[in-house]
């Protein structure tokens, strides 16, 4: 009786705990896929004849845990709940969704993107940090916390914390495109992290307010000479015996290599002139986090080119255009230049690789990525 009774109450763990795990619950002491496999182990310790089932579910459970993982380390992993007005459920629903800040930004815990700051008690560190920092550079418009974080948006390029590039786009232009009402509510978000949220103390500049009226958004003076073929664009960028061979440095949807950024969503924060600036002249430029471009000649005259992954007092690693990282120890370094003396890792010829037409179908691939593509390619 008591050996029934245990393998009831073993089928029944292995399946709450299987459904906690797709219905990712909060954390009960350890992540529920351990309880998961434990209690698939239990079952069928104490149900030989049900290892059948335990072994589907551990399948199911797996591919629902490893989706879960991608989705987070990808930097997607925040809440995208419907919401409108401004406040902060709707600011946070267009944090993670429309306003596409999860693709530069983490907050806490929440994502895994390091191009921008950590947005974590980002208004507390605005009252702290940025407010006196931007007084003392004469910003006498910035009087409170939420002054900066409108700034942060209106004038991405005004103040660049230190370590980070200045890459922000001006998100109530194409092709994010937010409109007041949802700036605003962005805003009241962040107001959360660190202060109290207060509608009513953001007060939103005219390029804010005129931009959906605007004659002319920004990139709206670039226009590809040709309309890009996103398959064809897709084949330059995987296939490494092409002229572009992007996937030997570069990601999109998780295939290729990671050197350089990852680039499955860069045309849906960024203008198709920015693209065509990185691709033609990739040193205008440096993506932050990890990407900066480094020399290093050591003492027995070996010189070391690449980005640095990561350092300390004692040594730095780098990563060369092939992906190989070499540790160096600084007491072996000889002499060190970095960006802007040292150019980006990226070739930069090919404006003469590269056909217009090549140009034109490598951006349609990655607008394609993004879900961004313009009407007019659609329906080529």
């Amino acid at each position: 009786m008591l050996k029934k009774v245990g393998r009831i109450l073993s089928v029944l763990a292995c399946l709450g705990t299987f459904l906690a795990l797709i219905a990712n619950l909060p954390v009960f002491f350890l992540p529920w896929i351990l309880w998961f496999l434990a209690a698939a182990a239990l079952m069928v310790w104490l149900w030989p004849a049900g290892r059948t089932g335990a072994f589907v579910l551990i399948i199911l459970g797996a591919f629902v845990y490893i989706g879960a993982l991608v989705t987070e380390i990808s930097g997607g992993g925040g809440t995208a709940v419907a919401a409108e007005g401004v406040n902060p459920e709707a600011g946070e629903a267009i944090y993670w969704g429309k306003g596409k800040c999860s693709t530069c930004h983490s907050l806490g815990d929440q994502g895994s993107a390091i191009r921008g700051p950590n947005h974590e008690n980002v208004c507390a560190k605005a009252l702290a940090e940025r407010l006196p920092a931007r007084q003392a550079a004469g910003a006498s418009h910035i009087q409170t916390p939420t002054d900066y974080l409108v700034e942060s948006i209106a004038d991405p390029q005004a103040y660049i914390v230190e370590g980070f590039s200045g890459a922000m786009p001006k998100v109530y232009l194409p092709p994010v495109s937010l409109n007041p009402d949802e700036i605003r509510a962005v805003i009241v978000y962040m107001q959360t992290q660190g202060c109290e949220a207060d509608p009513a103390a953001i007060n939103l500049p005219a390029e804010i307010l005129n931009a959906a009226t605007a004659e002319v958004a920004a990139g709206g003076e670039f226009n590809l000479v040709l309309v890009g073929d996103p398959a064809a664009g897709r084949e330059l960028f995987f296939d490494e015996a092409e002229a572009a061979a992007c996937v030997k440095c570069h990601t999109v949807a998780g295939e290729g290599e990671e050197v350089g950024p990852e680039l499955t969503d860069v045309a849906g924060t960024q203008t198709a002139a920015y693209i065509f600036e990185s691709i033609m002249n990739p040193s205008a430029e440096i993506a932050a986090g990890d990407y900066e471009p480094i020399q290093v000649r050591l003492n027995d005259g070996t010189v070391l080119s690449g980005i640095i992954v990561a350092e300390d007092e004692a040594s730095l690693t780098i990563k060369d255009k092939e992906g190989e990282e070499t540790v160096v120890n600084r007491a072996d370094v000889d002499r060190e230049a970095r960006y802007p003396d040292v150019p980006s890792i990226m070739p930069s010829n090919f404006g003469e690789l590269l056909t217009v037409q090549q140009v034109a179908d490598l951006i349609a691939f990655l607008q394609e990525s993004a879900g961004v593509l313009p009407a007019e390619e659609e329906g080529e």
